[in-house]
């Protein structure tokens, strides 16, 4: 297609609605236009009532399979929740995209950011620290109200998660079974944007499965956690970081240590021989009941 083809078809995109044009000359360029998309006083606001109202503004949801639209509703109204209870700030913009083959939408409010929210409530040094803890799961800022969980589900079960807050942006691609950190320009609150597949054949309730250890008690027992999230650069955990990684798994019954992407470094120094394994194996042993399952190298 030539360059003067292509500016006739987004013109006319542009022209219909499905396109809106930002900036001029060099730093022009389109972005899709929002199915929904509103700013709430965070003040007495209700997920469940922003979540309705989404719904009936975009029809195109009500007619999504069953199992997806129960992901968009669980995902959509955890972290709005966030917003309202932890974020601290005044409004929160909220958007969705309905297109032939993703559904997604964006929360973003103006509070002090996920991260920092995170880091100041459990006295740790730095934003990465509150992602790693949130990836454990049950890190909350309001433990009294809240069990931790909506983010760490809600990454797991959409298909595309993003959270940006303070000077970083975490994405948990769970098409490629892939996660990334990355910097980004500090921006002042959280945004939080969720994508899945009209097609998706992710069940909720098989996510939320997962991570229980007995089926008959559906509770958040069992916890995955990353063990590249806590690398720097290509050398291997540190002590230090080993016992940052092993801080709070006592709270479950069972840990699985996933090392994608980190596999060909355990292989070359097996943590039952070294010195930072030691101290995550050996951390299940202040608390009996919490299982480690095998590794199968």
């Amino acid at each position: 297609m030539t360059r003067q083809a292509a500016h006739y078809h987004l013109s006319r995109m542009v022209d219909a609605g499905e396109l809106f044009l930002r900036g001029a000359g060099r730093g022009a360029h389109y972005v899709v236009a929002a199915a929904f998309a509103r700013t709430y006083p965070i003040a007495s606001l209700e997920e469940d009532t922003v979540w309705r109202e989404a719904v009936a503004a975009t029809p195109e949801l009500e007619a999504l399979p069953a199992n997806v639209r129960s992901i968009l509703g669980y995902a959509f109204t955890e972290m709005m929740n966030n917003a309202i209870d932890h974020s601290r700030g005044e409004k929160a913009d909220v958007r969705s995209w309905i297109g032939r083959e993703m559904i997604a939408f964006e929360i973003v409010d103006d509070g002090i950011g996920a991260f920092r929210s995170v880091r100041e409530r459990m006295g740790l040094a730095d934003d990465l620290a509150a992602l790693q803890e949130i990836e454990k799961g049950k890190a909350t800022t309001a433990p009294d109200r809240h069990s931790g969980e909506g983010i760490f589900f809600a990454s797991r079960a959409v298909d595309v998660f993003l959270l940006e807050s303070g000077e970083l942006r975490w994405t948990v691609d769970n098409l490629r079974d892939d996660i990334a950190v990355g910097d980004v320009e500090a921006r002042r609150g959280t945004r939080v944007r969720c994508e899945i597949s009209r097609n998706s054949e992710r069940v909720l309730s098989k996510v939320f499965a997962r991570y229980t250890v007995d089926a008959d008690v559906p509770a958040f027992r069992r916890t995955s956690v990353r063990v590249r999230l806590f690398e720097v650069g290509e050398r291997f955990v540190s002590r230090s970081e080993a016992k940052r990684l092993a801080s709070r798994l006592e709270s479950f019954e069972e840990v699985e240590l996933d090392f994608t992407a980190s596999r060909k470094l355990v292989r070359a120094s097996p943590m039952s021989s070294s010195a930072s394994g030691r101290g995550i194996i050996r951390a299940p042993g202040s608390c009996p009941s919490m299982r480690l399952p095998p590794f199968a190298g």
